[in-house]
């Protein structure tokens, strides 16, 4: 998890004003603009009678600033350096 605590005078807690659910994908496509990074999540749905090929089902989206995607770059760098799984 990214911290940015250490931009600010006081810690701000951390709360869920709305409901925000965890999602697992399988797939990630990365997207770079000037003024942000988009980061689109799928998982691969399996073929069944009805579908001729594999599916992937976008399940994520998620944008953030180029320095909030530097600092998530970092941390899982540090943390999987660490064997992290």
């Amino acid at each position: 998890m990214v911290d940015r605590t250490a931009d600010l005078i006081e810690p701000a807690p951390m709360s869920e004003p709305e409901v925000v659910s965890c999602r697992f994908i399988e797939g990630v496509e990365i997207e770079l603009r000037p003024e942000f990074v988009r980061i689109v999540g799928w998982i691969f749905l399996e073929v069944n009678e009805e579908s001729a090929a594999p599916e992937k089902r976008i399940v994520l989206r998620a944008a953030m600033p180029i320095s909030v995607a530097r600092e998530l770059i970092r941390d899982l760098k540090r943390r999987l350096a660490r064997g992290g799984n």
